[in-house]
């Protein structure tokens, strides 16, 4: 409102919607199935098919010459007109006289005189291997044979697939004046389209063969090709899964594309992953540090400022002072405790080098159980083998021997704290052949397993006697953690056999020299 008044209303604003969008064009069920293949497959194909188009053409091409030249001989051999009168004759005179004797060829011979007698004569053997002609409905009529030209046409057999050359002259008197009958002369096409049928099966075997041999080689040397993208695609994918130190093979001359391109992207990735790296370990190391102090002090900061205002409130009786001073000394050590812890765990975050140096492991056991022996004489403590056995070799190792002693230092610490007074200790040194296995190992309540996953979590601290009664920072295992890590090294936590926790250290077998 204004000055009483009510507010004019505001018409709505009536945004312009956007224009609809036209949905994308339908593809056919090859236009999906041809884009989800790879370039690879694609080009594969392309090439293939282009070959079995051209082996398609040509043995098309030579099928159908050769059927066309074998028939034209068998044409010619029918149209020389000497040696088909000759065989024509002398059939026409076996006809006439009656004899049944077949001629020896694959010829079959017919003939009809417009008088109406007629035979034929054919050889058993041609008969049954290539049939005999389907003469019905040819015109053996006097006009028909006079207009009949020597060319040869194709006729059926009586036997399925089997075909027929043949021919119609016509038979002269005597005189030659005029016509008296035709004869039919046929030659078998069988042993032609055998012949063609046996190149087509060939061509068809080969150009098979030659398409299975292409589309291979043509998959294998376009594969090859394409390696260089391949890769280029591979660790592009790394690196959207967050593996920036991911880094592409340079195979190709910086002269070709390639090359070029597998330079470019190389550099770029590595400027890329050190700012990445940059901003991340500073913000992580400045979150981390900001949230588990703030979490850690809140507690001892508050029993300490409790006990502070109550005191000067007049609210602690005199007999209770040395107690009450006691507390805030203890919230004041535990604070000192967990800022030291914080402070290294940050150093160790900053990658600061390892001062690596050749020294024997099993002394340096030796060492970790003899300060523990000071600080619990009434524990029963050994240095054995993995076996169980009293450690007399000699185990050396290349490592930090101060961060290495400062993991037994927290390990023993830990079950100095979590065990029962009096139970045993024992620290077990040695090799599998292929690493270097360091084992603490103590007799208390033992772990859960839930338990045994997080405690090298940094703060963690299970529900029953690990809690913050016992003065612990919470950082003491995530220490050893961190500095087995930076030895490449893995740690893990187990139920010792017959009761209690057991820490086992993995370190690489290229430390490991047994002496």
């Amino acid at each position: 409102m204004r000055d009483g008044q009510p507010l004019p209303s505001v018409p709505p604003v009536k945004l312009n919607a956007a224009e609809p969008t036209q949905p994308p064009p339908k593809r056919s069920l090859f236009q999906r199935f041809w884009s989800k293949l790879p370039l690879t497959n694609q080009l594969a194909i392309i090439t293939t098919l282009l070959l079995m188009l051209s082996v398609a053409v040509t043995s098309i091409s030579t099928s159908l010459l050769l059927e066309n030249t074998l028939q034209e001989q068998v044409d010619s051999q029918l149209v020389d007109t000497g040696a088909t009168r000759t065989v024509g004759n002398q059939a026409l005179t076996l006809i006439k006289n009656g004899q049944t004797n077949p001629i020896p060829s694959t010829y079959y011979i017919y003939g009809k005189w417009f008088d109406g007698t007629s035979g034929q004569l054919i050889s058993s053997s041609t008969a049954e291997h290539y049939g005999i002609p389907n003469i019905k409905g040819i015109d053996f009529s006097r006009k028909a044979v006079a207009s009949y030209k020597p060319n040869p046409f194709t006729i059926e057999s009586n036997i399925d697939g089997a075909k027929w050359r043949a021919i119609i002259l016509p038979i002269s008197s005597g005189d030659g004046k005029e016509y008296i009958g035709g004869v039919l002369i046929a030659l078998p096409l069988k042993d032609t389209a055998d012949a063609v049928d046996h190149t087509r099966l060939l061509l068809g075997l080969t150009g098979v063969a030659m398409l299975c041999l292409t589309a291979t080689v043509a998959t294998l040397f376009v594969g090859h090709a394409l390696g260089p993208l391949r890769e280029i695609e591979s660790v592009a994918g790394k690196i959207a899964k967050g593996e920036l130190s991911a880094r592409i093979n340079v195979t190709q001359s910086s002269n070709t594309e390639i090359g070029s391109l597998q330079r470019s992207l190389n550099s770029m990735l590595t400027q890329n992953e050190h700012a990445f790296e940059a901003r991340t370990h500073s913000q992580e190391r400045m979150q981390r540090f900001i949230s588990d102090a703030s979490h850690e002090l809140r507690t001892p900061l508050a029993t300490v400022r409790g006990w502070g205002e109550l005191y000067q409130m007049g609210g602690v009786p005199p007999e209770q002072t040395d107690e009450v001073m006691g507390r805030i000394e203890s919230e004041a050590k535990r604070m000192a405790r967990l800022v030291e812890d914080l402070l290294q765990l940050a150093r160790m975050d900053e990658g600061r080098p390892l001062e690596v140096t050749h020294f024997n492991v099993s002394q340096l056991a030796r060492e970790a159980i003899s300060d523990l022996i000071v600080l619990a004489p009434d524990r029963d403590t050994q240095v054995l083998t993995l076996e169980g056995e009293e450690l007399e070799e000699e185990l050396f190792i290349d490592g930090d021997r101060e961060r290495l002693s400062q993991v037994l230092t927290n390990l023993l610490s830990n079950v100095l704290a979590y065990s029962p007074d009096g139970s045993p200790v024992e620290i077990a040194v040695g090799t599998n052949g292929t690493h270097t296995i360091i084992e603490v190992r103590d007799h208390g309540p033992g772990i859960d397993p839930a338990d045994a996953k997080k405690v090298f979590d940094r703060f963690y601290r299970t529900e029953s006697s690990r809690n913050r009664n016992t003065g612990g920072s919470g950082l003491g295992l995530a220490i050893v953690a961190t500095i087995i890590k930076m030895h490449r090294g893995k740690v893990s936590m187990l139920n010792t056999p017959g009761g209690g926790a057991t820490v086992r250290i993995i370190l690489p077998n290229e430390y490991a020299v047994v002496e």
